[in-house]
């Protein structure tokens, strides 16, 4: 503990009258949650942690982005996270089902050094770890409580009632960090919360066992994108045995189609000769799980005495796998935000803050928008070495979307390519849209790129 941060403690213990008996309280314990909780402990707050469910847990979002090794480091857990049984993830691939187009992008290629390596993680191993490094820090964590209510009315104290098993209970703190994910505690109350309509999708997803491998040394830990006339997949290995396959289609096309999600896996692997080659005579060894409805943001991220972090900020869609990285990246300057708040008063930080995720968000949400089209498809599966163009579109999904180092307009470049590619065709050879398979849904014309 630093002499600064005891110097802090003594006056809050000796001056303040009515102290809540927690200065910060962390909703949810996910990544973002954890995350929060153990940076806030490593400036002297004390924080409890209060989540609902029981860990480990099942959880989706597996592939790790390179950007994400620099909060590892800073938060101290890179070694767990090297000595962890996690797959070693050295690039993405690209394809469209039919095998006609493939393209591999490989850290070392665009990225600087350390982040030419990233991870596939088990969630339920991984959130262990990250949950397991806050309460080693101090944080005291209140597992199997379901927040209720939240009183934001008082500036500078919260209370939260919650019930575990029939008792109820309130807490009170002096801050509120709601890291409580898509159906966040804040985001129930608020009208703020704006959905992304144009990217109302679903997933559908579970693992397997015995997955033909997609690649040899390196190439083996990549995450595979698979590209279908109506959605698009994900295979991502995330131990030795076990590979995480999942579908995103249309949202509405998927209500309509109303077929069980396991015949539209089992027919949308059949109907797609590089799932097939992959996924024909592998077994499913987990419950098929959907989650729906990815793309949203809060309007308004922090008050004066609560902010959002992590999937109660904002999500937009899992094509890039950005929503471990956001999360942990979203509590690491959140908690500096916070800490400011409670030893000087000053909002400046969480203002700061809330900049950051906005242009982080907006950023991924241009790109993804661009990649449900046709043209944008074509263009990225033919990368040209030209004014830098690749290095930064792959920087961006890698995870550099929170600096204003961004090369706005190396990316302005790149999307008026795409549009010139969707009038005249001429950047890139043309995909036959008609020949990609399908998701296997009864609707089989609905969301097409």
């Amino acid at each position: 503990m630093t002499f600064t941060t005891l110097c802090y403690n003594f006056d809050r213990w000796f001056f303040m009258t009515d102290r809540a008996p927690f200065d910060v309280a962390v909703v949810g314990a996910g990544p973002a949650g954890s995350t929060a909780a153990s940076f806030l402990r490593e400036k002297g707050l004390s924080v409890m942690l209060i989540e609902r469910a029981s860990f480990p847990r099942f959880q989706i979002g597996e592939s790790l982005l390179p950007y994400n090794n620099d909060v590892f480091e800073k938060l101290g857990v890179w070694d767990k996270v090297l000595e962890g049984d996690f797959v070693e993830k050295y690039g993405a691939e690209f394809n469209t089902g039919c095998k006609r187009v493939s393209q591999k992008f490989r850290f070392s290629t665009y990225l600087p050094d350390k982040y030419h390596m990233a991870f596939q993680v088990r969630r339920s191993s991984f959130d262990q770890m990250l949950l397991d490094t806050a309460v080693e820090r101090g944080a005291e964590l209140l597992e199997g409580w379901t927040v209720t209510s939240v009183d934001l009315d008082d500036p500078e104290r919260v209370r939260l009632e919650a019930t575990r098993s029939g008792e109820k209970k309130t807490f009170d703190a002096r801050f509120l960090v709601d890291a409580t994910g898509a159906d966040g505690i804040l985001a129930r109350i608020s009208p703020d919360r704006t959905d992304r309509t144009e990217l109302r999708k679903i997933a559908i997803f579970a693992h397997y066992k015995g997955v033909v491998p997609g690649g040899e040394g390196r190439d083996a830990g990549n995450i595979v994108i698979t590209v279908l006339q109506n959605g698009w997949s994900w295979l991502i290995p995330i131990d030795r045995e076990t590979t995480s396959f999942g579908l995103v289609v249309d949202r509405d096309a998927f209500v309509r189609a109303n077929m069980k999600p396991a015949e539209i896996l089992e027919e949308t692997i059949r109907a797609t000769p590089y799932l097939a080659d992959r996924l024909g005579n592998a077994e499913r060894v987990s419950e098929i799980h959907a989650r729906k409805d990815f793309s949203y943001r809060m309007k308004t991220m922090h008050g004066d005495n609560w902010v959002v972090v992590g999937d109660a900020a904002g999500f937009i869609d899992p094509i890039f796998s950005t929503g471990v990285f956001i999360a942990m990246k979203s509590a690491e300057i959140a908690a500096d935000a916070v800490d400011r708040r409670l030893r000087t008063g000053s909002t400046r930080g969480l203002k700061r803050y809330q900049r950051k995720m906005r242009t982080a968000l907006g950023r991924y949400l241009v790109i993804i928008r661009h990649f449900y089209r046709r043209e944008f498809v074509e263009v990225f599966l033919n990368p040209k070495e030209t004014f830098g163009l690749v290095e930064v579109v792959i920087g961006l999904l890698a995870g550099n979307a929170f600096e204003r180092n961004v090369a706005r307009w190396r990316l302005g470049i790149f999307y008026a390519l795409v549009r010139i590619q969707g009038w005249l065709g001429v950047i890139a050879p043309r995909i036959p849209w008609n020949t990609l398979p399908t998701a296997h849904l009864t609707s089989q014309s609905e969301g097409q790129i």
